[in-house]
């Protein structure tokens, strides 16, 4: 497929086309593209990003989970096709990546042992059971096409469109204070606060990064390289051999 040929049946195949809108956050006035990803310190650089766009005129950032309140826009909300949005326009595009391992796990740990959320009610919809471990999380999402995934453990090579797009820069998780420098020097050409660099806006950390040898097996390590193997081979992250 030519990376000028990408349509809403190309995205479709992908990822739902729902997260494709909530999911990709456009900046006219700073012309650039942030391609979000949960459980990838998405509260912390909306956060960065939302307080940069509201410095000029004073304002506070009123809530970071609720698009109406977010002063970046969705596709739907401007004229251009997909190809025109992701290829022809000259938008900074970018995202930040997180290795698979730390990210499935803590996508468990914060969402689907909360029972009353969204990601939960996906997971245990697709179980067909209320009783489960993380083997059965493991499991049952590993087996998913990308566009059957929820959001917060979609492979992230899909849900960027990375085959589709051409980005500027991809950040990583593990190295967001310098990442984040980097992204404002090319955005806004000006130092980052450092109150940003200290802030962690999540509004629940899992530490999820220290418990990989609690929870998981080789087992379901080899399951993750696998089914997540895009992320793994495009974003240089190692497969883990206990």
């Amino acid at each position: 497929m030519k990376r000028s040929d990408i349509s809403e049946n190309n995205i479709k195949k992908m990822k739902r086309w729902g997260d494709y809108q909530n999911n990709t956050n456009v900046s006219l006035v700073n012309n650039y593209i942030y391609f979000a990803i949960d459980k990838v310190a998405n509260s912390t650089i909306k956060q960065y990003l939302f307080d940069k766009e509201y410095a000029p005129v004073n304002k506070a950032v009123l809530s970071l989970y609720d698009p109406r309140c977010s002063p970046l826009l969705s596709p739907y909300q401007l004229p251009y096709t997909p190809s025109e949005l992701l290829i022809e326009s000259d938008f900074y595009k970018f995202a930040f990546v997180r290795n698979p391992y730390s990210r499935i796990l803590s996508c468990y740990l914060d969402r689907i042992l909360t029972h009353t959320s969204r990601p939960s009610r996906d997971f245990r919809k697709s179980l067909k059971k209320d009783a489960f471990d993380f083997k059965d999380f493991v499991s049952v999402i590993c087996h998913q096409s990308s566009n059957e995934q929820n959001s917060h453990w979609r492979v992230q090579a899909d849900d960027i469109l990375f085959d589709l797009v051409d980005f500027d820069f991809i950040g990583k998780f593990e190295n967001l204070s310098e990442d984040l420098m980097h992204i404002n020097s090319a955005i806004f050409g000006t130092m980052l606060d450092k109150k940003v660099l200290d802030g962690n806006f999540s509004p629940k950390k899992t530490s999820a990064n220290e418990k990989i040898e609690e929870y998981y097996t080789q087992e379901l390590l080899d399951m993750i390289y696998y089914a997540y193997r895009k992320d793994f081979e495009y974003f240089g992250y190692e497969k883990i051999v206990l």
